[in-house]
């Protein structure tokens, strides 16, 4: 930095600020620094910058219930943290244990205060009255705070990181549109009508359909319950001649296509969320045409940029990443899995 300094007479300070993505100096002299950095063939040490400042702790608050999804998104957390393992980062998981209780939930807060962790992560599952208390005890914190995979209302978030579920649900239905039988409806399961995502799914899958000249026979709310799930699909799709199409906006297909086979009902194209092991065999003999797929992966990596950002670089980062989602056939579904 010396020799930079020297060569464009500018101080150490200048040169530091550029080189780091520190505030304090304009874009043009950020940009000039930067240029001169490169033609002298200077390249920042960052593992040797990061082990000179203090450790960085992340907290992780997660829970065991829906592990097929929940899982993925942890494994994304976990895979970042790795690559940051060298930039003296860490995390630790704070896993809140089915059934869900708002003590255990406020318990996982207690711990992560006693451990003074630097930044937390929340991948929240229930959106319920029980999360006002959470929700202030977290932002008593006072640590940056990044939701992954769904929003909640009242956090003093940094940043939210998770599909985006408008636009899925506007994709499911034009998937539908071209696969289901123009004389036929399709109906639409998704989880509770008052969690967030949920309502942007079917929001975007309405509007969509609509355009579509899509008709939807009813849509029915499942609590992501499985029980609940088979019981309705049993209720609604059997002797039905009008329903040609189910959309599963959650991640229980299964409960949807065991009830299809035990049942012995035909005809009816199934297009789930998420995919996971246990949905491989439906995939392959018919039984679901396509599943939307929310690279919860990629989801629990940014989560982990976004705070690294943040803390290192001081840099401001956008309130809401928003991941695109895709349609997964039978002919590339060993590639997710």
């Amino acid at each position: 930095m010396k020799d930079i300094s020297r060569e464009m007479d500018v101080s150490i300070n200048t040169v530091y600020k550029a080189l780091n993505d520190k505030k304090g100096i304009s874009q043009k002299t950020r940009d000039i620094v930067l240029k001169k950095a490169d033609t002298m063939g200077y390249r920042v040490n960052r593992v040797a910058q990061s082990l000179a400042r203090k450790p960085i702790h992340i907290g992780i608050i997660t829970t065991e219930e829906w592990p097929e999804y929940y899982n993925e998104l942890k494994k994304g957390v976990q895979r970042e943290l790795g690559q940051l393992a060298d930039y003296n980062v860490s995390g630790r998981f704070y896993t809140i244990s089915a059934p869900y209780t708002k003590e255990k939930t406020m318990q996982a807060v207690t711990d992560c205060m006693e451990d003074k962790v630097d930044a937390i992560i929340i991948c929240s599952y229930h959106q319920d009255a029980d999360n006002k208390g959470f929700v202030e005890a977290v932002n008593k914190l006072a640590v940056p705070t990044v939701l992954l995979g769904s929003d909640l209302m009242g956090f003093e978030r940094l940043c939210c990181v998770k599909v985006d579920t408008y636009v899925s649900g506007k994709l499911a239905a034009e998937f539908m549109s071209r696969i289901v039988q123009k004389e036929r409806t399709v109906a639409v399961f998704i989880g509770n009508k008052d969690f967030v995502e949920h309502k942007e799914k079917l929001a975007g899958f309405l509007k969509e359909a609509d355009s579509n000249g899509l008709e939807v026979e009813g849509v029915y709310e499942t609590q992501d319950d499985p029980q609940i799930a088979y019981y309705l699909s049993e209720k609604i799709l059997k002797g039905s001649e009008s329903i040609g199409g189910v959309y599963i906006a959650t991640g229980n297909s299964v409960a949807v296509c065991k009830c299809l086979k035990d049942n012995n009902i035909k005809n009816i194209q199934i297009l789930g969320t998420d995919v996971f092991e246990e949905v491989r065999s439906y995939v392959e003999d018919g039984t679901i045409s396509g599943i939307i797929f929310q690279d919860p992966i990629k989801q629990g990596r940014y989560a982990v940029k976004m705070l690294y950002r943040h803390l290192v670089g001081q840099l401001e980062v956008e309130k809401e990443v928003l991941i695109a989602p895709r349609v997964v056939l039978k002919s590339i579904i060993d590639y997710y899995l």
